[in-house]
């Protein structure tokens, strides 16, 4: 049974999405900031480690919310290839955001919460079935 890279698509804005959201409640909960922060900085981050995770938080936030955008505006194309070439190149993007955290993993550092990194998995593999054996 193939599925469809467009219900590949919608799965995985969802999967995103929900990935990103403890960076976008850090934007606007200090206390879930702190409990963020505390894994990697300690409980008592300087001033200006605060401004820079901010800073973080709202690039990678915002960078984010445009691959979204994208996926979600690659759904009006109708061409298999073009739609399996799409999945591949965001398998790649997806990829790339997924290994720092596996890296982190496996070199037992500090990393996302695991089930961060587990939907960051799943939606690699998603975008990587979707460009072999992905349907419309």
């Amino acid at each position: 049974m193939n599925m469809k890279i467009k219900t590949i698509f919608k799965i995985n804005i969802v999967i995103i999405f929900l990935q990103a959201l403890p960076l976008y409640i850090s934007l606007f909960s200090i206390d879930f900031k702190m409990n963020l922060m505390g894994d990697f900085l300690g409980s008592d981050p300087s001033p200006d480690a605060l401004i820079m995770f901010d800073q973080f938080a709202l690039v990678l936030g915002l960078t984010i919310l445009g691959i979204i955008s994208l996926i979600y505006g690659a759904l009006s194309f109708s061409d298999i290839r073009v739609l399996q070439r799409i999945s591949f190149l965001l398998y790649a993007v997806t990829g790339f955001f997924a290994l720092p955290e596996l890296i982190n993993v496996f070199t037992s550092q500090p990393s996302a919460p695991l089930p961060v990194i587990i939907m960051g998995v799943i939606s690699v593999g998603l975008f990587y079935y979707g460009s072999k054996k992905g349907t419309i």
